[in-house]
């Protein structure tokens, strides 16, 4: 069945679609919004605005949704409960809710706008999702949100800027692959709430309000690698009451501190370079059993700082080889790297390097890490 509409054409209240196979296009709904129930239909080039709920609701599979304008909805702009629909080049703004909302599985949602929206630009709920090449920006709450025990979704090269409380936050969720991501001008850049092992690979994370990169508040096993995170009002990159994570091979300059380690154990910090920030990498007075070399300090007002009051429990180096300091003199051979505390006590690097070279930033890693999955992920409580 085809329903094309003529020219202004106008609905003033809702379509439902029962039928599998319905292509609906070029149609104006006022009020009521579309909700489709079926299977297998496409809508096309139509708008849909000013309806006192959401407007657009998909409680099937295989539909399209396609070019059309979903704006100024009292509720979210579009729920998706079905799977393996695909939601492409629409623009979902001004909604006073969120932009869009997805529950299903195996959809993909490419090339749309999502601007404006009151709460989230984007929330994924428990489930497993493509999500690419979209512009989600200027959102009161996160740009794209990942939570409720969310896995198996990739979330790549979106373009997200000037969201208030975050560009994509990831929330008691697992193996998600964010990667290849713009990100500028939002309150943090990426953060993490009790998230385990996910990849958070070759994003450029600039001018963020607050962190560039947060890993936060018991996650694990996160891997986070190659991101430029750059310009940030205070860390480019902060691990905070988290264990277990791997910082590897990324660019930090131009923030308050470049790496920043926080009431964290376990951690693997390799690979780095940390350039003109007020501090390189920082360790605060509760840091402990963290490991850092390969990393270089170059141009920053400070190299390191590391506060721990377990007095050489941060490892700075591998056992043969430590990082490089720009402010170290080194002759023939590099003596000790006297690592400041503020206190009496300084930690040292044994094996200072004389020089550093970009190839120390490619390092191999398997992703997932095998056996990491937190309580949360197993249905129990933390």
């Amino acid at each position: 069945m085809n329903i094309i509409g003529q020219e202004s054409a106008i609905i003033d209240g809702e379509i439902r679609i029962l039928a599998d196979g319905v292509a609906l296009s070029g149609i104006n709904i006022i009020g009521g919004g579309i909700v489709i129930e079926s299977n297998g239909s496409r809508i096309e080039g139509c708008n849909v605005s000013e309806c006192a709920g959401s407007g657009v609701v998909i409680r099937s599979s295989g539909n399209s949704i396609i070019n059309c304008s979903i704006t100024r909805n009292s509720l979210v702009g579009m729920k998706i409960w079905g799977s393996n629909n695909t939601v492409q080049w629409n623009r979902i703004n001004a909604n006073d809710d969120c932009g869009i909302i997805v529950y299903g599985d195996g959809n993909v949602i490419e090339s749309n706008e999502l601007l404006e929206n009151i709460h989230d630009g984007m929330e994924i709920e428990g489930s497993s999702n493509m999500i690419s090449r979209n512009n989600v920006s200027m959102s009161h709450g996160a740009g794209i949100e990942i939570l409720n025990m969310s896995s198996g979704n990739v979330i790549e090269s979106n373009d997200i800027y000037g969201n208030g409380e975050c560009g994509i936050e990831v929330i008691e969720s697992y193996e998600n692959n964010i990667s290849g991501n713009s990100l500028n001008g939002n309150g943090f850049g990426i953060k993490t709430e009790r998230a385990t092992n996910n990849l958070i690979s070759s994003n450029t994370v600039i001018s963020s309000i607050k962190d560039g990169i947060l890993i936060s508040d018991e996650s694990r096993c996160n891997i986070v690698h190659r991101n430029n995170a750059s310009s940030n009002h205070d860390a480019g990159i902060r691990i905070e009451g988290s264990k277990d994570n791997m910082v590897i091979g990324n660019s930090v300059h131009s923030n308050a501190i470049g790496i920043d380690i926080s009431r964290s154990e376990n951690n693997t910090i390799r690979g780095n370079r940390a350039m003109m920030n007020g501090v390189g990498i920082r360790l605060d007075i509760y840091s402990t059993a963290n490991t850092l070399y390969h990393n270089a300090m170059i141009d920053n007002r400070q190299s390191a700082l590391d506060s721990s009051v377990y007095y050489g429990r941060n490892i700075w180096d591998n056992g043969s080889e430590g990082n490089y300091y720009s402010d170290h003199i080194c002759q023939e051979v590099c003596s000790p790297y006297n690592i400041q505390s503020g206190e009496e006590r300084n930690n040292i690097d044994r094996f200072p390097l004389s020089s550093w070279d970009e190839h120390l930033m490619d390092i191999k890693f398997v992703w997932p890490i095998s056996g990491c999955i937190s309580a949360y992920a197993k249905g129990l409580a933390i």
